[in-house]
């Protein structure tokens, strides 16, 4: 079992490692970066999410308990690293939503599809798929709400919000999230020339998304106050996990449902809670240590949660 762990996730840390050399020695740059990292998020997640969805009931994706488990943690995550930070009278309101935010918001797409394709397979990236689908919905709403109230902006929190939300419904994932809804409703059998082609997306997802992150990585340095940064990267890696599998174990979810949910909750927060903070102007050094300190944590917990979960 632990040797047959460790052939699953070596390749994962390879890969990380050989995105972070190869930008290192100066073989991948900005521009080539941007590239890939468009191409991952216009093709590969959207083919490997419709792929995973189109070949399922729908009854499948919309699991209520995953959702309760889920997104009962992330309230509970963000409620308390809110408090934290407010009580030590260092961060003012909008930096502690901002940083909470940063708290909760999982590197799904990048991250989280590779490495529960290879740790879960095809069940696991259909409990990705049910959390996916209101990710970013159900944690912007409030943020960006909450956001707008507390800094009493004259701007329209209402306008704000409906151009954000369009902005998501016009997202390559949430598009193919929703066509694979379709399909998978309709009974619609792929031709085996349209299964062949996404398989292959689906394919090349992992190796490069993972790399992607290794070249993220590299140059990348601890800025802010770091307390807080910490504060958010202990809350997003390690209690987070352990809420969903508190939340989970009371609704009796079985592990093979459970343990994926976990590992996704688990992953460190993704580019959108720094975007977040950019746009607000709050917070920014913070929040991107917060994702390069939780990153870093990862490394760690990533494997540990694994091997827990494989000998449970």
């Amino acid at each position: 079992m632990l040797l047959n762990l460790i052939d699953q996730l070596g390749p994962i840390f390879l890969l990380v490692a050989a995105g972070f050399a190869l930008t290192k020695i100066g073989l991948i740059g900005a521009t080539a970066i941007d590239g890939l990292t468009k191409m991952t998020f216009w093709t590969l997640i959207p083919a490997t999410l419709f792929l995973t969805i189109s070949a399922n009931r729908v009854s499948e994706l919309f699991n209520l308990s995953i959702w309760i488990a889920y997104y009962g943690a992330v309230t509970l995550t963000a409620i308390s690293v809110f408090i934290l930070l407010r009580a030590g009278k260092k961060n003012n309101t909008p930096e502690a939503i901002v940083l909470a935010f940063g708290a909760i918001f999982s590197n799904i797409g990048m991250l989280g599809i590779p490495v529960v394709d290879i740790l879960f397979g095809h069940d696991g990236l259909l409990v990705l798929a049910t959390i996916l689908c209101i990710h970013a919905i159900s944690l912007l709403t409030p943020t960006i709400l909450l956001l707008e109230w507390s800094r009493n902006r004259t701007g329209n929190p209402a306008a704000i919000l409906g151009k954000t939300l369009r902005a998501q419904i016009c997202n390559p994932i949430i598009i193919a999230i929703i066509c694979g809804i379709v399909v998978a409703a309709s009974g619609i059998t792929l031709p085996p020339v349209a299964t062949t082609f996404f398989g292959m997306l689906k394919a090349a997802m992992p190796p490069i998304a993972l790399m992607l992150i290794g070249a993220g990585i590299y140059g990348q340095k601890l800025r802010g106050n770091l307390g807080a940064s910490i504060t958010g990267a202990v809350a997003k890696v390690c209690i987070m996990p352990g809420l969903v599998f508190i939340i989970g174990s009371l609704l009796h979810l079985p592990l093979r449902i459970m343990a994926p949910a976990i590992m996704i909750a688990a992953l460190p927060p993704g580019v959108n809670s720094v975007l977040m903070a950019t746009t607000y102007g709050t917070a920014r050094e913070r929040t991107a240590t917060t994702m390069l300190v939780a990153t870093l944590l990862s490394v760690v917990v990533l494997p540990v949660l694994a091997i827990i979960l494989a000998f449970d």
